[in-house]
């Protein structure tokens, strides 16, 4: 019996040591396992070494054993941290409350000699690229900074900082920028025989002329635009406003001074740290916002999926909506222009029914749907925005569609206190209000997948990566998450679009392109901190939709006129260049 016990304390402390050396444990864990396996391994093989006799041997041969056990344990800490510990210790960086970074400058000095791979824009422009010093050290340069605005660019490249780390497609993909990945073969012979190592290079899907006519169109504007390729959900601009310099976080390991450049680094970090406008953060991924009118876009295809639920062509637009009869009518829904019937009366005629009050944008109408939607159980509103990947909390995934570079999800509500059940707030997020967040990157995923006949792609940003022989190490292959809608659904909401601007509002007209025929939506977004969002998205040409644009400007005021001119701007900035 006491052998069996023996045996067992012996398994149970190798599946300890091999539990706390695993990826899933962590370091208090490990010592936790450690001290345990000791103690039962101790245990296991203590009486094979016990000697029968008595004395000064017998003594002996305990406090040997003693030793042996101690030295056991102290061999199997340094086996863990040395082999299975080795790379994250290499690597760590702490961050402390001032936001300054101390790492090991090990690995920083041999970043220092990597020649990083060059980053081009779709059509060859090069974005940024090493340059090498005379004593082999390597340091990031933005040669686009010769003919556009460099922080047009900021969100998208991030930046390669000996002082700060990574950021953006620098950090996301770094390790093919480095060629750890890639060239693993390539790697270790470097490693081995001390040669530089030098990394792939990175093909984006942006246009630089059209980044930075974006990034021109904002003017200024805190906000963001974004334009993505219908067919295949390729981002072709990406701007945030504001931005910030990554030449500034940039050491020069050519210049004679590192010490007076790394204060300035230093001074130009604790800048952005300290700017109330947060230039670091990627506003069309992370940024989540009320969409205001934009998601009626999403109300009303889900009418239209299920038009004997929807009805969308029986549809009145009164001044006020009283969403639950048992609540105060302070709470009622009320539309942006008094008597906004007669107006849509006079341009559609006394019947009108979605494309009138979608063109119009008709609160009070879109509550109607709304509540008609989720009547009876049917939870259709609920299941159309997460169709088009937005999620009620308990259901949102950790990020965004777009994983090249960090995004956050987009959310139906943000309370599980029974919130999504009451008939005031089906109202208010039908027609883009409540307690609705989304990044500007959905709205125009919502805009891309009308465009595309239904089918919803994922957004990318890296189209290939390539050696420096030019062999495609990684392409990107266009690929479809979702069809939130079918083709006829998709078309009839071109109509819709369509009217936005050729018959709605007249300052949705400032959405439209010369020469082409576009569809749109605008939102006034209210929110708690200010003035109203302006939002709008566009697609276009109908007659073959290539690019589908969304825009916002935080505290913008109206949507139809500021959010209609900037996307406006911004969709033919795109059918001009044509990236």
């Amino acid at each position: 019996m006491r052998a069996a016990l023996k045996i067992f304390a012996g398994i149970i402390a190798i599946g300890l040591i091999v539990y706390g050396m695993s990826p899933w444990s962590t370091e208090e864990r490990w010592l936790l396992c450690l001290w345990s396996a000791t103690l039962l391994g101790g245990f296991a093989v203590w009486p094979v070494r016990r000697q029968r006799s008595t004395g000064i041997y017998g003594g002996t041969q305990n406090l040997a054993m003693v030793l042996v056990i101690g030295f056991s344990m102290l061999t199997l800490q340094l086996l863990y941290l040395q082999v299975v510990k080795a790379g994250a210790i290499y690597s760590r960086t702490v961050t402390d409350d001032n936001g300054n970074i101390t790492s090991n400058a090990r690995p920083v000095i041999a970043g220092m000699k990597v020649k990083r791979g060059t980053i081009f824009d779709s059509q060859g422009a090069v974005l940024a690229e090493n340059v090498v010093t005379s004593d082999d050290f390597s340091y990031r340069t933005y040669p686009i900074a010769d003919t556009y605005n460099i922080e047009a660019f900021a969100h998208v490249l991030g930046f390669a900082s000996t002082v700060y780390g990574l950021a953006g497609i620098e950090d996301s993909y770094n390790a093919y920028l480095t060629g750890e990945r890639g060239s693993s073969w390539q790697s270790i012979q470097n490693d081995l025989l001390n040669h530089p190592q030098e990394g792939h290079n990175l093909q984006l899907t942006i246009n630089a002329a059209l980044q930075q006519r974006a990034y021109d169109a904002l003017g200024g504007r805190v906000g963001s635009v974004v334009v993505l390729d219908v067919k295949t959900g390729a981002v072709r601009a990406l701007v945030g406003y504001p931005a910030f310099d990554p030449r500034q976080l940039t050491l020069n390991t050519s210049a004679d001074n590192w010490s007076s450049q790394t204060q300035n680094i230093t001074a130009y970090w604790q800048s952005l740290l300290s700017d109330e406008s947060h230039p670091l953060i990627n506003r069309p991924l992370q940024g989540q916002y009320p969409p205001g009118s934009t998601f009626k876009t999403v109300t009303a295809v889900g009418v239209l999926n299920s038009p004997e639920v929807g009805k969308p062509e029986e549809i009145s637009c009164p001044n006020e909506f009283q969403a639950d009869p048992q609540v105060s009518m302070e709470f009622a829904v009320h539309n942006a222009v008094q008597d906004e019937a007669n107006y849509i009366a006079a341009a559609y005629g006394p019947d009108f029914g979605l494309d009138a009050v979608y063109a119009y944008s008709c609160n009070t109408a879109f509550a109607q749907y709304g509540l008609r939607l989720q009547a009876n159980g049917n939870r259709l509103l609920e299941e159309q925005a997460k169709r088009f990947h937005v999620y009620p909390p308990s259901q949102a995934p950790d990020h965004g569609d777009m994983t090249d570079l960090p995004s956050s999800p987009s959310l139906l509500y943000v309370q599980e206190d029974g919130y999504w059940n009451r008939p005031a707030a089906i109202a208010d997020t039908a027609f883009g209000q409540g307690q609705l967040l989304v990044t500007p990157l959905e709205m125009a995923q919502v805009a891309q997948a009308i465009a595309n006949g239904g089918d919803m792609m994922k957004p990318y940003l890296v189209e290939r990566v390539m050696s420096n022989a030019n062999k495609v190490v990684y392409q990107a292959q266009p690929k479809k998450i979702g069809t939130p809608l079918s083709g006829a659904v998709a078309r009839r909401m071109f109509q819709a679009m369509r009217a936005v601007i050729e018959k709605g509002w007249p300052g949705a007209q400032a959405a439209a392109v010369p020469g082409y025929v576009v569809g749109g939506k605008s939102g006034t977004a209210e929110n708690p901190l200010g003035a109203p969002h302006a939002w709008f998205i566009e697609i276009g040409p109908l007659d073959d939709p290539k690019y589908a644009v969304a825009v916002m400007v935080e505290n913008g005021g109206e949507g139809t006129s500021v959010g209609g001119a900037l996307a406006g701007q911004v969709m033919q900035a795109a059918l001009e260049i044509n990236p």
